[in-house]
């Protein structure tokens, strides 16, 4: 009877589970792996795009701060002069290169701008009967805050960026005066912030008239609002945002590594795996060999020991009864003189296999020591059972056994039987009393040749 620990399938099982456990975690190493290479490509990505974005911001914003010189001395100067006006914009225009045009426009008209020069149809524009531009400049009046509108493509050429702040005078009343606008370059703007120099990075914008995500796409590719591995920044404007979008140019970054690390923690699972089951297995037969005779491949008395022990313990506890039979073969010795120690080894085997198909499968067959074995059956539990059972043995052993080209050969059996518990409850006294009883029966020795030799 072999232990399920000792079976191939036992170790098999337990060495698919190292190998689940190994590849697992060696899965678990690559998906880590691939997470942290992730996180410090979007920490890059996101340190990338706020480098524009901040340069982005602080551009459209130290450029609207200039406007605001102007509006204050506007505001404490209504009657503002055309020659101080021009002075005042040519300081402001020099300071940056992103302004093309600054204008006043008086309760909405606009009286000064600078420079004049190509720019003379716009003098006397009334904002309120342009549909285009009024709400932007009704905007700035009722928030009394700068508003940014655009970017609008130029009569000109190019596109552009107008800040429109609101004029309100310091008399007490702060009575509102006017508009104070200002038309900034956007590609300007944008080559300032790094924008078009994008190098492996996709940009878009999007929030005309400072709209923020509700605002149209003015920049860019609109499907980098859609990806899911874009970055997403908004660009803070006086009075609402923009927002910028970041990602690749080639789509997500590819784990260049993933392939080759899993490759690798497969492989290694395997080896480890397979050194496993080398290991298991040959401990597994070194058990085996330590329990069971090498020639019959039956339990072996070492195994007969401890299986009897625990068997009488059950059986005393469940006060049931079971027979030992001890059986001792003869006439092994002619075999061997007259064809050899491998054939009688042959008979050997054969006389174990007659043993166990007779057995019951809940019924222990033992080689306890040379041409001595041991049958320990449950089922039987009477001494009329054990005599039956008795002559059976007997029976199926002596029956001739063939030697291929040899013809066949006969061995004497005896058979002793004791009951548990009737004559003893340890396996010293059963196997003295099945001796004893084997001593009282007598066999029937004779040896059958091909040529009719007897021994």
């Amino acid at each position: 009877m072999k232990r399920f620990t000792d079976s191939r399938v036992f170790i098999a099982g337990v060495s698919f589970l190292c190998f689940l456990l190994l590849a697992g975690g060696s899965e678990c190493l690559v998906y880590l792996g691939k997470e942290r290479w992730q996180a410090r490509e979007r920490e890059a990505l996101i340190k990338e795009a706020g480098r524009v974005r901040t340069l982005l911001e602080s551009e459209i914003n130290t450029t609207l701060n200039l406007n605001l010189g102007l509006v204050i001395y506007v505001a404490t100067n209504p009657e503002v002069q055309p020659e101080t006006f021009d002075v005042i914009a040519r300081r402001l225009i020099r300071r940056t290169p992103h302004i093309r045009n600054i204008g006043l426009a008086r309760d909405n008209v606009i009286t000064h701008i600078y420079p004049l020069e190509g720019n003379e149809a716009a003098m006397g524009f009334r904002y309120k009967e342009s549909a285009a531009q009024w709400p932007m400049v009704e905007r700035a009046i009722d928030t009394r805050r700068t508003v940014v509108a655009g970017p609008v493509e130029l009569v000109q050429g190019g596109w552009a960026i107008i800040s429109r702040s609101p004029i309100f005078l310091s008399d007490g009343d702060n009575s509102y005066w006017g508009i104070s606008s200002m038309v900034m370059d956007v590609d300007s703007l944008y080559a300032a912030s790094g924008l078009m120099d994008a190098g492996t990075l996709g940009y878009a914008l999007r929030g005309k008239d400072g709209m923020g995500a509700q605002g149209k796409v003015f920049y860019g590719d609109p499907t980098l609002f859609e990806r899911s591995d874009a970055v997403q920044l908004p660009i803070s404007l006086p009075v609402g945002a923009w927002l910028l979008a970041a990602a690749p140019y080639r789509g997500a970054a590819v784990y260049k590594a993933e392939g080759f690390l899993r490759a690798a923690g497969l492989g290694l699972s395997l080896v480890i795996t397979a050194m496993l089951y080398a290991l298991l297995t040959s401990l597994s037969r070194i058990r085996y060999l330590a329990h069971h005779d090498p020639i019959t491949e039956l339990p072996n008395i070492r195994y007969f020991e401890a299986y009897i022990k625990q068997l009488i313990t059950v059986n005393l506890y469940k006060d049931e009864p079971f027979a030992l039979f001890y059986i001792d073969l003869d006439r092994f010795k002619p075999i061997n003189e007259a064809y050899g120690h491998k054939a009688g080894d042959r008979v050997m085997r054969d006389a174990a296999e007659r043993l166990k198909e007779m057995a019951s499968d809940d019924a222990l067959v033992c080689r306890m020591a040379g041409d001595e074995f041991v049958v320990v059956l449950e089922t039987v539990r009477t001494r009329e059972q054990a005599n039956a059972k008795a002559d059976e043995l007997m029976e199926i052993l002596v029956k001739p056994y063939t030697l291929p080209g040899r013809g066949e050969v006969v061995i004497d059996a005896r058979v002793g039987v004791s009951l548990f518990p009737s004559q003893g409850v340890t396996s010293e006294i059963l196997i003295r009393e099945a001796d004893l009883d084997l001593s009282l029966r007598k066999g029937e020795p004779f040896l059958a040749t091909e040529g009719q030799t007897e021994t």
